[in-house]
């Protein structure tokens, strides 16, 4: 797979399915403290559509490329290995043309009363949830659109390379995308955890694992 040819694919895919949904600079800029009131409130949800408009750009991409095929989802609660994704009510299974290679599930959910204005991804078949967004959503989170279009591009882009191990044990996880790396619950405090990805990497964890060959 040649990442460059994958990535200008995508940008003029994102031209298209972002053409009403522009992107927005970090209204916090050079650290500077959110006003009190900006917790409570988002004063332009519909401003977050750009995060679908970047995961349909990503199906059509990966589609238009030959690299995958996209089928709707129609039992969406069920696609998700660990329980329902709050709120998604629409969701695109990519799976993989080369075998090896491990699905991506991208869910599209509302976000004060906006559609498409939350998204989610996944890996697998079912699906480990690897990301949510907005986090928060709220004024005083809000750091620009390049920021969450960086994040949302870094944990597709680490499926479709291979780069991505999950490891899952009892009430924790570790997620590599290749370019970061963060373990969270029982996992977060385990000293040598680059052992734990290369186990998972060779095949050889006890622990539950996605990871697979490059799209």
């Amino acid at each position: 797979m040649d990442t460059e040819t994958l990535r200008q694919s995508l940008a003029e895919a994102f031209a298209v399915t972002s053409a009403m949904n522009p992107p927005w600079p970090d209204p916090h800029p050079d650290m500077q403290h959110p006003l009190e009131e900006e917790y409570s409130r988002c004063l332009d949800p519909g401003k977050y559509r750009i995060l679908g408009a970047r995961l349909d750009a990503w199906v059509q991409a990966l589609t238009g490329l030959g690299l995958g095929t996209a089928h709707e989802v129609q039992a969406i609660d069920q696609a998700w290995r660990d329980g329902p994704v709050d709120d998604v009510d629409r969701a695109i299974l990519v799976r993989p043309v080369r075998t090896g290679a491990i699905p991506l599930l991208v869910g599209f959910q509302q976000f004060d009363g906006v559609a498409n204005a939350a998204v989610a991804v996944g890996a697998g078949e079912p699906a480990v949830l690897l990301l949510s967004q907005p986090a928060c959503g709220c004024d005083a989170c809000d750091d620009g659109s390049d920021y969450l279009l960086g994040e949302l591009d870094e944990h597709v882009l680490a499926v479709v390379t291979g780069d991505l191990v999950h490891v899952a044990a009892k009430n924790g996880t570790i997620v590599a995308t290749g370019s970061g790396c963060s373990a969270n619950g029982s996992l977060a405090g385990v000293r040598d955890f680059q052992h734990l990805l290369s186990q998972a990497r060779a095949g050889q964890s006890r622990h539950r694992v996605v990871h697979g060959d490059p799209w």
